[in-house]
């Protein structure tokens, strides 16, 4: 080996280390308020295997360095990245993980959350939701437009959240009109209802680009599912604003401010270092690799 490609190699590890280091997560500062513990939440996560880019363990590791305690695995109409997440993923990572679905039909969208099987997608809101509950899961009504709102009907009243806060809110003003009164009829409907703040992350926006804090009275997946079920949630959108009962805004709209201004909590200047040195490396190690003749 060629002193050339002995530090290519060496350029190109370092570069591998030095990222490692600038992804670790920050420690997770908990927080107890009125004997209820807040934690921030994404309840919309797509992972790979499925319709996302990320496998589970790297979720985990991407959710602590966004200030996200809890996520739910939603893949379109499967879970087959659960099993993964299960065998894979450690409680070392400081993060909850939940099995979930996104129920996927041509009128609506329903993340169901906490369940042990996948729910049919052909039937009505109202029998999702029941399948949903029969499980011990909850059932969050998906980033409703004006469509979906009539589809969903009087199941407003079955369901336990709704995406208040989801990326679509930003994306033109008639989507946030269309999402805005779907929320007032949810309302009227359920005036408990859980708002839920979600990133419906696939492969681009964040993680926790909006996100819901739940007020929970056991950091379990229990404890969470029990608070959204009692409405026990502030959503928070990708500008900062918040949704839900004023007594737990209060608790949690300055949080809310400072995750929708920062960044990742990733070291930008090593983070540049290591991109350059891995690639550089990379590159290093394909020019100066061994040359064969083509047969």
């Amino acid at each position: 080996m060629t002193a050339g490609r002995i530090a290519a190699a060496l350029l190109w590890i370092a570069g591998v280390i030095l990222g490692s280091v600038s992804e670790r997560p920050a420690p997770a500062a908990p927080r107890m308020v009125d004997g209820l513990h807040v934690l921030a939440a994404d309840f919309h996560v797509h992972s790979f295997p499925g319709d996302g880019a990320l496998p589970p363990w790297t979720l985990a590791r991407e959710a602590r360095r966004r200030g996200i305690d809890v996520i739910a695995l939603t893949n379109h109409n499967h879970m087959l990245s659960w099993p993964l997440a299960r065998w894979t993923t450690s409680a070392a990572t400081g993060v909850l993980l939940l099995p979930g679905q996104e129920v996927t039909t041509p009128a609506y969208h329903m993340t169901a959350i906490g369940i042990t099987r996948t729910v049919r997608w052909d039937v009505s809101a109202a029998r999702v939701a029941a399948d949903v509950h029969a499980q011990g899961g909850v059932a969050i009504v998906a980033h409703p437009d004006e469509r979906a709102a009539r589809a969903i009907g009087p199941a407003f009243a079955d369901v336990d959240g709704i995406e208040t806060a989801h990326p679509a809110r930003h994306a033109a003003l008639r989507t946030q009109r269309e999402l805005d009164a779907a929320v007032v009829e949810a309302m009227t409907m359920h005036p408990g209802i859980a708002q839920i703040g979600a990133s419906d992350f696939h492969y681009l926006a964040p993680l926790g680009m909006c996100r819901t804090y739940v007020f929970a009275r056991e950091a379990t997946a229990d404890g969470v599912i029990d608070a959204i079920r009692a409405g026990r949630t502030v959503a928070c959108d990708a500008r900062g604003q918040t949704y839900g009962d004023a007594r737990l805004v209060a608790v949690v709209a300055r949080d809310c401010a400072a995750a929708s201004a920062a960044p990742a909590a990733v070291q930008p200047q090593l983070e540049r270092i290591a991109i350059v040195s891995a690639w550089l490396g990379a590159l290093g190690l394909t020019l100066l690799g061994p040359r064969r003749a083509l047969q």
